[in-house]
């Protein structure tokens, strides 16, 4: 059983009692835009699925055919328990090349791109990993059920949820065995002495053993987020910056070997032809441009609405043609990245927002040429309506917004 996805209301609640919580003690660790972003690239984490890019099921199941592995039966409760510290083991590796091979650091690098540290963080996920998996292969050749590995696996994440807060400190004991939120900050952290440490999901004692392990230290607080600031709350560019500064590392690196070895290096590490002149990135100023009340109150809304319908696709892509699924999902991730512009402030949001709400209106108005025999597709049509009419009202109403609130005129400039 997957875990996860029965985990999400109590992971939305624990996000709203950590913001009140912060509220209350004077303490806030959320930013909506930095907040917004973070669970927009959960969002697409998600949503990547209805691509149906499962190969890492073809790599186990062809590799169980292969080496003509029977998988045991898991009967006993210290299978279970065997099992779930197995997975983390695996993990432990997997998330440590994560960060030492640029390859691996390529996907990885959205989970830590949040400045702040909060709950919210734990929902930011990448949605372009499709090699850490080779990392469990040992668990499907000792023969252990996939029901089993799904089921530790999930439950191994939702763990590592509760250990992404700043309201909680020491735990005494635990601190030397679990991974907790002290521990885990280190590993967030940006700071030289922390970089690189603290990678276990669930239990610390691999980093203890192997080398790895750093206390948070009370003289040196934590700086959260990447040494090169991604600077943006586009949550396309988010999942793949990483890739394309190393792909134009490896195409401007003048020798052959260093154009190999860039994927495969620590993400610090460069041709020597390319190096950097400082490393002082980690002590840059958060980025948190200044955009109107309007439009943060409009995007925060607008990624509910978005959220729920890349919800509700995943959970009805069965019941839908191909073509609308993936018409679907390109719309929803058009929708994010738009959001993006409002909370950057760019000129040209609004424009970009009344271009979506216009090709929705068409594609709604098409619903039944498009795709004739989708009951589903045809179920949609009135609320879409409503929703085009809704956005639009609200959209022309805003032109009436004081400057402090609206500062929407400027926004139909142009695309900066």
């Amino acid at each position: 059983m997957n875990y996860v996805q029965l985990a999400i209301p109590f992971f939305i609640l624990a996000m709203l009692l950590e913001f009140f919580f912060g509220v209350v003690s004077k303490r806030q660790t959320y930013r909506l835009n930095d907040t917004v972003n973070s669970l927009q690239m959960g969002v697409l984490s998600r949503l990547v699925g209805v691509l149906r890019l499962g190969f890492s099921a073809v790599v186990f199941t062809w590799v169980i055919s292969l080496f003509g592995i029977t998988q045991w039966s898991a009967e006993h409760w210290w299978q279970w328990a065997l099992a779930f510290i197995g997975y983390d083991f695996c993990y432990y590796w997997k998330h440590r090349f994560g960060h030492q091979w640029r390859l691996m650091w390529a996907s990885h690098a959205a989970h830590h791109q949040s400045e702040e540290y909060n709950l919210s963080t734990a929902l930011r996920q990448t949605g372009t990993d499709y090699i850490g998996f080779v990392f469990y292969l040992p668990m499907y050749l000792l023969g252990t059920p996939v029901e089993v590995i799904v089921s530790v696996g999930s439950l191994n994440l939702v763990y590592q949820f509760w250990v992404h807060t700043e309201h909680v400190g020491r735990l005494g004991i635990f601190d030397y065995i679990l991974v907790t939120p002290s521990n885990h900050r280190v590993h967030h952290a940006k700071n030289p002495s922390y970089i690189d440490k603290n990678y276990g999901g669930v239990f610390v004692l691999w980093d203890r053993l192997f080398g790895t392990f750093a206390d948070e230290r009370e003289d040196e607080p934590c700086r959260y987020g990447i040494t090169h600031q991604l600077g943006s709350w586009n949550p396309i560019w988010a999942n793949v910056h990483v890739w394309w500064d190393t792909l134009m590392l490896s195409i401007r690196a003048r020798r052959w070997r260093d154009k190999w070895l860039v994927w495969f290096k620590g993400p610090a590490w460069r041709p020597v032809d390319l190096a950097l002149s400082s490393d002082a990135g980690w002590q840059q100023e958060k980025f948190d441009p200044s955009a109107s009340i309007f439009a943060k109150a409009y995007t925060f809304v607008q990624f509910w609405v978005v959220t729920y319908a890349a919800l509700m696709l995943q959970a009805e892509q069965a019941n839908l043609p191909r073509s609308f699924v993936l018409s679907a999902f390109v719309f929803l991730v058009a929708a994010v990245c738009i959001q993006g512009y409002w909370l950057e402030d760019r000129k040209g949001a609004l424009l970009l927002e009344w271009g979506r709400l216009g090709i929705l209106l068409g594609v709604t108005l098409g619903m039944s040429s498009l795709w004739p025999g989708s009951s589903v597709a045809q179920v949609l049509v009135e609320p879409l309506y409503g929703y085009v009419g809704s956005c639009a009202v609200i959209l022309l109403l805003s032109y009436l917004l004081p400057t402090r609130f609206g500062e929407v005129r400027a926004a139909t400039q142009g695309i900066q």
